[in-house]
């Protein structure tokens, strides 16, 4: 797949987007000579690498890169023994410090790919705490990089304080200005000088260093301070040595490692590749195509990438049901774009980037692409546009073969158009028996034919709107494109009569194709509004099944809940019976015992009736009147566990009842029943009613923009105690992407969650990452 090809589709301004997209010179560099793979297991691991990278820049991106500087210049030179000067070194304490961070940044479990990658990184720490303690962010070596320099820096700065002050007093006294030209000190050649009037300079006793331009000014050393600037001289002499010994040290700290750190550049480098590809998905909006090495391609709302929003999404299909697409149109009707578009996306999936395509879209792994798109014409080698196409097509044919994607713009144009048409006919021909995948662009209408005859060829055109006079940019598979210049004439007020006379001009056999094409589009146009039709009832349903789904599962909740408080109630009001029995059988027992003082008869009566007569008693309800008979089917409250139940049985003895409450039977003392209203009818109706307040005002998402981790888990917890008490299935949790620190606590919080079903991140229309949906159980 040669560049000139990638040209013409347009994929060096890709890679242009992408290189923006890049850290370091070195990614960046990488991008521009990246190449398409036909290796099916290659082009899975680079879009792997991709997901990858996506998944790790929710979290924040890798900025450490940015500091990478093509340092493999200054390795290869250290391991030669050559001294690096500190800006150099302080390339190589950059890549250390990467190698570390870039170690960190991909230590997830989630990231295997990338892992991997970075475990064939080496980490230094002891050489990049060496470097960072001697050299500088500017590219200087420390002062306390070692105690000799320390010292002499030390002495260097207290010489030229005393020079500073004794110039100062010198110009500052009196005596002494009407020498100079300014009361200032400057330095010439690196000692200190005053500026002295060419009319004194013998004034001034001191060694002159330089003059003024116009020589009205002369630069003076004066005696006093030589010896200290001398001093000075000697001292930078010595610093410079201790800077070259101490560079000499950290090149040889580096060249041991030298082979390990060009490794290292390596790797980073590729990892920027890696997360430029993810960032370049980010801002398209892409997703991850299935690929194949079948020949099949399937794009859904698939959309030129370097369009923007103006791209019209369209449908492409090849290779599943036919291997050759003739597309007919209208020029400016799109059919170029949906060549390139075409072209492109194979070659960017190929390289292990997202495509700006529908989710779940196919793309092929090709050998090779070949493009034939555009007016080439040559006046240099004199080729018509006929010439310099048929110069394409001719190389093409010679390296076409299984395996192949071909692209072709205008076949047969530029010439006779009988002659163009065979000439087309007979290439397509020869490209299907090699076994070709073809998407080709013509006017000619014997082509439209070519695809009805050959198995394998399928027709498309890209539909124009007579009215408008506008191109629609709709690809439409299965259909050959109609012409419309008659439509487009009288549209434009040519003169009826000459319409219709050019319409009968036209050959029978070219009528009655193009009424069979238009019998053909209204057949469509009638098959699609009827098929738009049963979706919408389609989808009505759906809704409605949901509706009544939720409404069912409210109310095996609600049924739940009145079971689960009737037992729990009676529950403990058996608790409460059998402690009181117990009571009271304890304390006869004690009588019972006192052999000496044996309980009265009267005293044991009492407590024998005590035991008889043990009920708990409740505040005062509504009883059943005496004389009046219950019957079965009759509605009652049970007073002691305030439940509503109904009677099961036409009871024979009035003092106990069968009374069903939900799922449990029970048997029921007379006087602790109570005939229920009629607005009590159903315990599931007035269970609704308990909740509706809560059910009208609690939404369906919960915002979490803003808060600590602490207060929104909080928050969060009480929301969901909410949303599961009025029954709400899904719910969204709003907490924005920022860092990623409060979506990974709100995720944490959920998992292992008693209510929480399944969560997931949101997807794009539902705000992506910034937020969370929750099923609850």
């Amino acid at each position: 797949m040669n560049k000139e090809t990638l040209n013409k589709l347009e994929f060096d301004k890709i890679q242009s987007m992408l290189a923006d997209l890049a850290y370091s010179e070195g990614g960046r560099q990488k991008i521009m000579a990246m190449l398409p793979s036909a290796d099916l297991e290659l082009v899975q691991m680079r879009l792997d690498e991709t997901e990858e990278a996506m998944e790790l820049l929710r979290f924040g991106e890798p900025s450490f890169l940015s500091s990478l500087s093509p340092a493999d210049r200054h390795l290869k030179k250290a391991r030669v023994a050559g001294i690096l000067n500190p800006h150099e070194l302080l390339d190589i304490y950059h890549l250390l410090r990467a190698s570390r961070l870039a170690i960190k940044y991909t230590d997830e479990d989630s990231v295997r790919i990338l892992k991997n990658i970075s475990s064939g990184i080496m980490e230094n720490k002891e050489l990049e705490k060496k470097l960072n303690d001697m050299i500088n962010e500017d590219g200087v070596v420390r002062d306390d990089a070692s105690l000799a320099l320390k010292s002499i820096r030390k002495q260097i700065e207290t010489s030229r304080q005393r020079i500073k002050d004794y110039l100062q007093n010198f110009i500052r006294s009196g005596n002494n200005q009407t020498l100079l030209q300014d009361a200032l000190v400057t330095e010439r050649a690196g000692r200190y000088v005053v500026p002295v009037k060419q009319e004194y300079r013998h004034e001034v006793k001191g060694i002159v260093h330089d003059e003024s331009a116009s020589g009205a000014t002369v630069f003076i050393e004066p005696l006093p301070v030589v010896e200290h600037n001398n001093k000075i001289k000697s001292l930078q002499i010595e610093e410079q040595r201790e800077v070259e010994r101490i560079l000499r040290e950290l090149s040889a700290a580096v060249a041991v490692f030298a082979d390990e750190l060009l490794v290292n550049l390596e790797l980073l480098e590729e990892l920027d590749l890696i997360f430029a590809r993810g960032n370049l998905a980010y801002n398209m909006s892409a997703f991850r195509p299935q690929v194949n090495n079948r020949g099949i391609i399937d794009l859904q709302k698939a959309r030129h990438p370097l369009l923007g929003k103006q791209a019209i999404p369209v449908n492409i299909t090849l290779g599943k049901y036919f291997d050759i697409l003739v597309i007919t149109g209208p020029n400016t009707g799109g059919k170029t774009v949906v060549l390139k578009t075409t072209g492109l996306l194979s070659a960017m999936a190929m390289c292990g980037l997202f495509i700006p395509a529908r989710e779940n879209s196919e793309i092929s792994v090709f050998k090779n692409i070949h493009v034939d798109i555009g007016d080439e014409q040559s006046i240099e080698q004199s080729l018509s546009t006929f010439s310099s196409h048929m110069h394409n097509i001719i190389s093409i044919l010679k390296q076409v073969g299984d395996g192949s994607l071909v692209l072709l713009d205008e076949l047969g144009a530029g010439t006779d158009p009988h002659e163009g048409a065979a000439l087309a006919s007979a290439i397509l021909e020869r490209m299907k028996i090699l076994n070709a995948r073809v998407i080709v662009t013509t006017h000619q209408s014997e082509l439209k034919t070519f695809a009805y005859q050959n198995e394998r060829v399928e027709n498309a055109c890209v539909e124009f709107d007579p009215v408008t006079l506008m191109p629609t940019y709709e690809l439409t598979i299965g259909t050959p494109g109609q012409s419309n210049a008659f439509a487009i004439a009288s549209r434009l007020g040519l003169d009826a009569e000459l319409v219709q006379r050019a319409r009968h001009l036209v050959p029978q056999r070219e009528r009655e194709i193009s009424a069979m094409i238009r019998q053909l589009k209204e057949s469509q146009y009638h098959f699609e509004a009827n098929n738009r039709e049963l979706e919408q009832a389609q989808r009505d349903l759906s809704e409605q099944r949901a509706a009544l789904e939720l409404e069912r599962e409210k109310l095996y909740a609600e049924k739940n809940e009145i079971i689960r408080k009737a037992r729990q109630e009676a529950d403990t009001y058996v608790r409460v019976i059998k402690r009181e029995a117990n009571e009271a059988v304890d304390e006869l027992k004690e009588m019972l015992k006192d052999k000496e003082q044996p309980p009265k008869w009267h005293e044991i009566e009492q407590k024998r009736k005590k035991i008889r007569e043990l009920v708990v008693e409740l505040p005062s309800q509504e009883t059943v009147p005496d004389g009046q008979t219950i019957k079965a089917g009759d509605y009652v409250k049970v007073k002691n566990i305030n439940q509503l139940g109904y009677v099961l049985e036409n009871p024979d003895d009035q003092d106990e009842v069968v009374v069903q409450l939900g799922s449990i039977r029970l048997t029921v003392k007379r006087d602790q029943l109570a005939l229920a209203k009629a607005k009590e009818e159903k315990p599931t109706r007035q269970r609704n009613q308990t909740f509706a307040d809560k059910a009208n005002t609690i939404s369906p998402e919960l915002d979490l923009r803003g808060k600590y981790a602490e207060d929104a888990l909080k928050d969060l917890e009480k929301y969901l105690d909410d949303a599961v008490l009025v029954g709400i299935e899904r719910v969204r949790i709003i907490h924005g992407k920022g860092t990623g620190a409060l979506r990974h606590a709100v995720q944490t919080h959920l998992k292992n969650h008693p209510y929480v079903k399944e969560y997931r991140d949101g997807a794009r229309e539902e705000g992506g990452f910034g937020v969370t949906v929750i099923t609850l159980r």
